[in-house]
């Protein structure tokens, strides 16, 4: 039987609960055999100069993901050259793994530009997508968004209704900047960021 691989990518800029919670809830939905959280390398939409080195991110999300058997760590866009565009992971990632049923898992509301990414028909040729859906979120919404981009191209789009959680990387920065101790950060993960003086501890 072929293996079903979730794929989380993010800048992970810090990882948090938020990301943490939607690879549980998309691995316990869909009958997953793991998740694969891949740190961004090189991200067509963020300034690099901003962004914390690709060593920090990776060694955070390795952290938050360690007590989780089923969550695995890839290197491939952070050890990649050029621009890490989705639709070039997956299809690095169906070539090393042809007989792999991948899932690439975002939020519910990317699917409103999701037609405007770069090569989205390869994106859903390589791996059927995961929505993550936010309480605030209508799912009849929702699904007839999904249906108007398989009007565009094939695509295999389903919900994913547990685990969303409000919670931002941007707003975890600014809190650990401003020198409080914020929410859903694993303790791990803190601790790193304590120890590195990252975001201006």
């Amino acid at each position: 039987m072929n293996k079903k691989i979730g794929i989380l990518g993010g800048s992970f800029d810090p990882i948090h609960m938020g990301h943490l919670n939607i690879a549980e809830s998309a691995y316990r939905e869909f009958a997953l055999d793991e998740v694969w959280f891949i740190p961004a390398g090189h991200s067509p939409n963020k300034n690099e100069g901003e962004m914390t080195p690709a060593t920090a991110r990776v060694d955070m999300t390795e952290l938050a993901i360690a007590p989780y058997a089923c969550f695995k760590l890839s290197r491939i866009e952070v050890e990649a050259e050029g621009t890490s565009y989705t639709y070039r992971t997956l299809t690095r990632l169906k070539e090393q793994y042809p007989d792999t049923q991948f899932y690439f898992i975002m939020g519910a509301d990317s699917l409103d530009y999701f037609d405007q990414w770069r090569h989205p028909e390869i994106i859903c040729q390589k791996a059927i997508v995961l929505a993550a859906v936010r309480d605030d979120m209508d799912i009849a919404c929702i699904e007839a968004k999904i249906a108007a981009i398989q009007t565009l191209f094939p695509a295999e789009i389903y919900p994913v209704h547990g685990g969303r959680t409000e919670v931002s990387s941007t707003q975890l920065r600014k809190m650990l900047r401003a020198g409080e101790n914020p929410p859903m950060l694993p303790d791990a993960v803190f601790r790193y960021i304590r120890e590195r003086h990252l975001y201006g501890c």
